[in-house]
């Protein structure tokens, strides 16, 4: 049996008593790993429960997994204390340990992020509550970026890299990704500039020369506009920050802008009579705005057709909502109708007369 036991495994010269124990000692961590996620994690999960916040809840939720890993790491660890390895092999077996501790601290803090991100909401409260979900993204995607760095170049100077230096080797390459990444930086700080500026939120609706629509959500690098045909496009930030933006959702009031004409027969008293009628009737309108400091609405007759007389109504309604415009808009084009019909005058279509000097025998 010590024969058996003391059997060389080539070509590492590792015994075969010290693999078994090696690996009787990772089935006991894994028998522990086991043991701690169903007797002391369901206890902490219950106790987190119990608490009024749920900030703990998450918490445990997001460390679960690396705290899991790390029983692995440490089975890992022992077990190659036991097989004793070779120089030239532990030289390698070490520093693959210690990364995957590095890996799995940054990964608990990459996951913590998420959980401690209110912290940020009353840094971006200021903006809107709109703007602070965008920012919120913004800050979270940058703030993993970083973590993930910062763990990446931990896990290299593990292995006698240095960071720095490989950077400085890769000078030409480093120039090609800059220049790469010129596009994606661009649209990084447009997104700053759109959420600081608040030129728009989601759910505001605006025009560009390219797109209209209803904006559902401002990325990191674009932004998603979903047209009113219900597509969706997606622009990048950039592209909006340089273009003309007119943000409708912003808009004071609703404009109704549109020509009577009035048929050439129709006399000067009539016309007179149909003015002043119209513009009583859209001064005592509780739904026309009328406050003129704030719009300028006009009423006039404005030029002779070539087969009408024309009146120009231009003014505002209080409401910028399209459904209640539309509504407003139908039961004043009815009012002018009946104003019109009153007066004993009728609307003009196009036509025209034509004047025959003889007519042939």
């Amino acid at each position: 049996m010590l024969d058996f036991l003391n059997w060389k495994i080539m070509p590492w010269d590792i015994n075969l008593g010290s693999l078994l124990l090696a690996v009787f000692i990772f089935i006991c961590v894994l028998v522990l790993r086991k043991l701690f996620a169903r007797v002391v994690l369901k206890k902490l999960k219950n106790l987190a429960a119990s608490s009024k916040t749920a900030l703990d809840d998450k918490i445990l939720a997001v460390l679960e997994a690396p705290l899991k890993f790390i029983f692995i790491i440490v089975g890992l660890d022992l077990a190659t204390i036991v097989l004793s390895f070779p120089s030239e092999i532990d030289a390698i077996i070490t520093p693959l340990i210690r990364s995957l501790l590095i890996f799995t601290i940054f990964w608990a803090i990459y996951r913590c992020v998420e959980p401690f991100s209110f912290f940020i909401d009353k840094l971006t409260l200021k903006f809107g509550a709109e703007l602070t979900l965008a920012l919120k993204q913004f800050f979270i995607k940058g703030l993993k970026i970083f973590i993930a760095l910062i763990g990446l170049t931990a896990i290299l100077n593990e292995w006698g890299i240095n960071v720095l230096g490989l950077l400085a080797s890769l000078s030409l390459a480093g120039a090609a990704i800059a220049l790469a990444a010129k596009e994606t930086l661009t649209n990084i700080f447009s997104t700053l500039t759109i959420i600081l500026d608040k030129m728009f939120k989601p759910g505001d609706w605006i025009q560009t020369p390219d797109v209209e629509g209803v904006v559902e959500e401002i990325g990191s690098r674009a932004t998603k506009i979903r047209t009113f045909s219900k597509g969706l496009v997606t622009v990048p930030n950039a592209t909006l920050v340089n273009s003309a933006v007119t943000n409708w959702s912003k808009m004071t009031n609703r404009r109704i802008k549109m020509r009577i004409g009035l048929e050439y027969r129709t006399n000067r008293e009539q016309i007179k009579q149909i003015l002043q009628r119209i513009k009583d009737y859209l001064q005592n309108n509780t739904e026309i705005e009328t406050d003129a400091s704030k719009v300028v609405n006009l009423v006039y007759l404005v030029e002779f057709n070539t087969s009408s007389i024309d009146i120009l109504l231009y003014y505002f309604t209080k409401t910028t909502n399209w459904q209640e415009w539309m509504r407003i808009r139908e039961a004043n084009m009815l009012e002018f109708m009946k104003i019109i019909e009153e007066a004993g005058a009728s609307f003009a279509f196009p036509s025209q007369q034509i004047y025959v000097e003889k007519l042939p025998s």
